[in-house]
């Protein structure tokens, strides 16, 4: 720095006291890459703003960059101040500012105090970076129009940026449009949960990740927040006691906010925000109806322009809301007013959100204002369309507003409390002969069902599972007392209560149409539901599924989309179990689009939609996804929903069986078979599930436990034929595969059940078939027969129950000629992605299948055994030691249940390995 311009700058720094240069940093400021990036990449932008609410952090973000490595051009700043309204003022501190870099000094001959500036700025051979800080000192003066001015005609090698609390009256539309402007707001440089962390660090004060949050989120990561926050927090004993108390009447933030932001809002605004500050959010009708106020949407908007801690909070810019701790600090400045009261206003604010039909925070506010009658008018008149909108965490808090009082004397609310808990697992709310229900594990609530003869009619039949819907209906039945039969007769698992109770309520809204109120419809929507639901359980496929769908049509007659989303679940069950996978798939896609966008995905509704999204992907041989999607069934089921959850359990036994883990399969499946156990009416899937439980027992070598689970359940050729497969496997164990080929002859052609108990049936008559005649035509005619089913759904499972030994007999296919052979292709691409793991096959699990999988290495080893070769010649092939030969052979033993290698060979060709 020369002479010149060391006199220069002292000369400006008297002139412009603190307002030239970047200003001073205190040590503790935290640097902030994040923000540094947007800084530095703002630079190609000519103009960029930053703006922000008081304390927000914006010239201590401003000067770390400059003094940051990250800023790589030469920067002029100018504080304004409320005096630099006279332009007379503003533009000689502004020249001022850049005269540094200016190689030359500018007149001031001009009348118009911006030429000279211009002039100077088009001299320019280097960029530079003008900041003017605290912008919003120029709002409604002479000045905007002259900086509007300078702003469209930036020279190539200025960029500017404006930094304040809001922007005066500047071209900013036309700048965006043009693509010269970059912008950060608020919700840029609020601090995030890791920003809270360093900079709570830097001050010296170390709190849990836990506690940053729920500072972060108090705070909304306002800067000036986080630092009292951290003033305080260095003397607390407690950190956690603190941030429970930190809110916005702490005496240092009320200092700070009534000093920076309600000593710059006029009385009657002030007024008005005390006034609004009952109400979490307010649109300008609201206001008005608290205030008086007919420019309450003026006055709003004007607040939220200028960041007065006003955010508006919706895309339209209609609802308002306060940040959360200035929100705090007028509400207790409320509390010493007396006209009006708090309460006066919060009558006022449940009345107005009562006639826009918003009944949560209707009910809230009048709790607030202590107006019991109120509240409990408003829950009575509106839980059922909360409970149909899945909203029952919401329900049961609303019911806890209300003093004990009020709830045990009103008998409905008492009977929506016990619905919602019954749905809720809840056991301590309900009565004794409740409790268990709510809150006892699904498998241990009852005595085990008695064991039932198989029907014999096909499943498909209206009349294969009979309802005992001829239970008398309760002519004073409410529709409180109605819902809470439904949640008692789906945690007993007691459909024969569903049913009656659906009818009940398809019997009360009857009576509400007369009236023309959308309760009849929501009503006979959720008996529709209901009743399709339920016989979808007991096996009455087509009458459930002309049900749902006029329960779906009745849900979106009432945007009822939580009752339209457990409709189109419930449909894709249906429509999974009448082998239209295809059209399963599709609804499934409506019905997971419709999760995803309301954020449902986990939510009881979308139980069973994941549940057979699993089947799906399990017939189609797609394992992984199979898991995937179970996990997230399990994971959305509603408490103690008995039906779903056993399915869920009874799949996921089916997906692990099939990848050979037998041991852990049978625990799903028992546990599956518990919850049957007390479930009144017969369960769908019932035969399937004990037919599985007999055959995962002989696969694991427990023969005698695989005949005990059929022990009263004598096969039938008009039977299901599932129960059929696994008599004909134990047949096959004992000796007896001529008896077993019969009983497999005669379910074919007359037995009942879905599809791919059709095919397992085929497919192991087939295989036995060659194992009786090695070269019979008529093996590969039945597998002929089992491809032109299982083709057009893709059903692939059926043939990886089978294993390697199916593979033999689809080439043989493949030689005579298909229809399928893309099919036959997959199925083959699929026997081979599995293995080693599959080896379900039923011909070598009547001899006892593997404990546990093969790995890829034993299985090398199981190859390598097959040759005569003595141990050492062995080891020297596989390239390891004899000890770790040794050590695989006895972990091959082990897991195919034999005792040395002969029988580990025989036993693997038996099995389809080898």
């Amino acid at each position: 720095m020369d002479a010149a311009d060391h006199f220069t700058r002292l000369e400006h720094s008297i002139l412009f006291p603190g307002r030239i240069g970047t200003p001073f940093l205190p040590d503790d400021v935290l640097t902030r890459p994040r923000l540094f990036d947007r800084l530095t990449n703002a630079v190609k932008y000519p103009v960029t703003t930053v703006t922000s609410p008081a304390g927000w952090g914006k010239t201590q973000l401003l000067a770390s960059w400059v003094r940051s490595s990250s800023c790589v051009v030469d920067v002029c700043w100018l504080t304004v101040d409320r005096r630099d309204s006279d332009p007379n003022r503003f533009w000689p501190a502004m020249l001022a500012a850049i005269s540094p870099m200016l190689s030359h000094s500018v007149g001031n001959e001009s009348d118009d105090p911006v030429v000279p500036l211009f002039e100077g700025l088009a001299t320019l051979r280097s960029p530079i970076l003008l900041i003017l800080d605290d912008i919003h000192w120029l709002d409604d003066s002479v000045v905007e129009a002259e900086l509007s001015w300078l702003l469209m005609r930036l020279p190539p090698l200025v960029h500017v940026i404006l930094s304040g609390i809001y922007l005066p009256h500047l071209p900013i539309s036309r700048l965006r449009v043009e693509g010269k402007l970059h912008t950060l707001t608020a919700k840029d440089l609020s601090f995030n949960t890791a920003e809270v962390s360093a900079m709570l660090a830097e001050s010296g004060v170390n709190v849990s990740a836990a506690a940053a949050e729920k500072l972060q989120v108090r705070t909304e990561g306002w800067s000036a927040g986080l630092r009292l926050a951290a003033l305080a927090l260095a003397e607390a004993e407690s950190s956690e006691q603190f941030l429970q108390n930190f809110t916005g009447d702490d005496a240092d933030v009320a200092d700070y906010l009534v000093s920076e932001v309600l000593a710059r809002i006029p009385g009657d605004l002030q007024d008005f925000l005390l006034r609004t500050s009952v109400c979490e959010v307010v649109t300008a009708d609201l206001a008005a109806a608290l205030t008086g106020r007919a420019d309450s949407y003026e006055v709003l908007r004007w607040m939220a322009k200028r960041n007065l801690f006003v955010i508006a909070d919706t895309p339209r810019k209609d609802w308002f809301r306060y940040h959360g701790m200035f929100a705090e600090l007028l509400r207790s400045r409320l509390k010493l007013q007396v006209d009006p009261s708090a309460a006066t206003l919060h009558h006022t604010a449940s009345r107005w959100f009562a006639d826009q039909n918003m009944p949560v925070a209707a009910f809230q506010h009048a709790c607030n204002a202590e107006r019991w009658q109120d509240a409990e008018t408003l829950l009575v008149g509106n839980w059922l369309q909360l409970y149909l909108d899945g909203q029952l965490v919401t329900v049961q808090g609303l019911l806890k507003q209300l003093p004990d009082t009020v709830v045990s004397t009103n008998g409905e609310l008492r009977l929506v409390q016990i619905a919602v808990a019954l749905a809720l697992g809840e056991g301590g709310v309900v009565d004794t002969s409740d409790a268990a229900l709510a809150g006892a594990p699904l498998e241990t609530v009852g005595g085990r069902r008695t064991p039932t003869q198989p029907e014999s009619a096909a499943l498909d039949s209206a009349d294969s599972h009979p309802l005992s819907t001829d239970l008398p209906i309760d002519p004073d039945a409410t529709t409180a007392s109605l819902v809470v039969d439904l949640e008692r007769g789906r945690l007993s698992g007691d459909l024969n209560v569903v049913a009656t109770a659906a009818n009940g309520m398809a019997t009360l809204s009857q009576r509400y149409e007369s009236h023309g109120t959308t309760a009849a419809n929501d009503l006979r929507a959720l008996a529709l539901q209901q009743l399709g639901t339920t016989e979808y359980w007991v096996g009455r496929r087509a009458d459930g599924e002309g049900h749902l769908r006029e329960a779906l049509s009745a849900s979106r007659a009432t945007d009822r989309a939580y009752l339209e989303l457990g409709c189109l679940s419930q449909l894709v069950g249906v429509l999974t179990a009448q082998n239209r996978l295809t059209e399963a798939l599709t609804v499934a896609d409506q019905a997971t689009e419709l999760a995803r966008q309301r954020g449902w995905e986990l939510t009881g509704a979308a139980a069973e939609l994941w549940h057979a999204r699993g089947w799906a992907a399990y017939m189609r041989g797609n394992l992984d996804a199979a898991e995937q999607h179970l996990a997230a069934a399990a994971t959305a089921v509603r408490r103690q929903d008995a039906a779903v959850s056993a399915t869920v359990m009874l799949v996921r036994g089916l997906v692990i069986s099939l990848r050979g883990r037998k041991r852990e399969a049978l625990t799903d499946l028992e546990a599956a078979a518990r919850i049957v156990d007390r479930m009144a009416a017969r369960y769908v899937f019932d035969d399937y599930l004990t037919a599985e439980r007999s055959r995962v027992r002989l696969a694991i070598g427990d023969a005698a436990g695989a005949a005990a689970v059929l022990e009263s359940l004598p096969p039938q050729s008009t039977g299901p034929i599932m129960l059929t497969v696994a008599h004909a496997e134990l047949l096959v164990g004992d000796g007896q595969p001529e008896r077993a080929i019969g009983l497999l002859d005669e379910a074919i052609a007359t037995g009942s059940g879905l599809v791919d108990e059709m095919l397992q049936a085929m497919i192991l008559l087939a295989l036995l078939n060659v194992q009786k005649t090695p070269q019979s035509p008529q093996a590969v005619d039945q597998i002929a027969k089992a491809i032109e089913l299982a083709a057009p759904e893709q059903y692939v499972q059926p043939f990886l129950q089978f294993g390697s030994p199916v593979n033999a007999l689809l080439r043989r296919v493949r030689r005579a000629g298909t229809r399928h052979p893309e099919f036959v292709e997959l199925v083959q691409a699929k026997l081979v992605e599995t293995a080693p793991t599959l080896h379900v096959g039923s011909l070598g699990a009547t001899r006892g299948a593997l404990v546990e999988p093969l790995t890829k290495r034993e299985m090398q080893v199981l190859r390598a055994i097959e040759e005569p070769a003595s141990l050492p010649e062995l080891s020297a092939r596989l390239f390891v030691s004899v000890n770790t030969l040794k050590a695989h052979l006895r972990s091959i033993y082990r897991k195919m249940n034999v005792n040395g290698r002969r029988a580990a060979v025989v036993k693997a060709r038996a099995l389809g390995l080898l």
